[in-house]
């Protein structure tokens, strides 16, 4: 069934929203992320590193399977080097947990929070991947926002943020998923168990806010 996206105006109209309290975020420092990092159970990490995950999500046709190994981390530290890159991070006081980290084939970081509040089942999840551009082959940016993210099978609408240009899809009526780049980078986010509202918020208010400006061009 066609996703029914709301209408420009209304979209541009929740982009304007004001923040609330505390959304404007300054990058987390290398040991705020490494001890994030450090929080990260055993039990959701796997332990063999050299394993190849499926990182097919079951029953999913919207999910990418992953050709390449996703290798688990606990060091923010050793994910930098092996990227060369910093990884894009929630700010710790928006109350989420980090449940896993992995950098896929070398080139692509992936952090993956969950919500400490609510019913377990009914918690907000959100993945967010970072990787060079130059690492990314694709022609256009909604193939770049597949590649990168791992979806596919849906619309990737434009929406336009000053000088920048932030790509939109809807998964489902509480999947959604984001694109954007910056400088030399280019980001993706999924949220699960989220309204529109409120995913575009986050992406707009907390995490563009951050690369805005902490990932520009060298």
């Amino acid at each position: 069934m066609k996703t029914v996206w709301m209408p420009a105006v209304v979209l541009a109209a929740a982009v304007a929203l004001v923040p609330y309290a505390g959304t404007a975020f300054a990058e987390n420092t290398e040991e705020e992320s490494s001890a994030v990092l450090a929080e990260t159970t055993d039990a959701a990490v796997p332990q063999d590193s050299n394993k190849t995950m499926d990182t097919t999500v079951p029953q999913d046709r919207n999910r990418v399977q992953l050709p390449n190994p996703m290798v688990p981390y606990t060091s923010y530290h050793e994910m930098m080097d092996v990227l060369g890159f910093r990884p894009l991070v929630l700010p710790r006081g928006e109350g989420y947990e980090l449940t896993n980290a992995f950098v896929i084939d070398s080139t692509v970081s992936d952090m993956r929070y969950s919500s400490r509040y609510g019913i377990p089942e009914q918690r907000s999840t959100v993945t967010i991947r970072t990787a060079l551009r130059s690492d990314i082959d694709a022609e256009d940016a909604a193939t770049a926002a597949t590649t990168l993210s791992g979806i596919y099978s849906v619309d990737w609408r434009p929406l336009t943020l000053g000088a920048n240009t932030l790509l939109l899809a809807q998964v489902n009526d509480t999947r959604f998923a984001a694109c954007w780049t910056q400088g030399d980078y280019i980001f993706t986010c999924e949220g699960e168990n989220f309204n529109r509202w409120d995913f575009t918020h986050r992406i707009v208010y907390d995490l563009m806010d951050i690369t805005d400006h902490y990932y520009m061009a060298d």
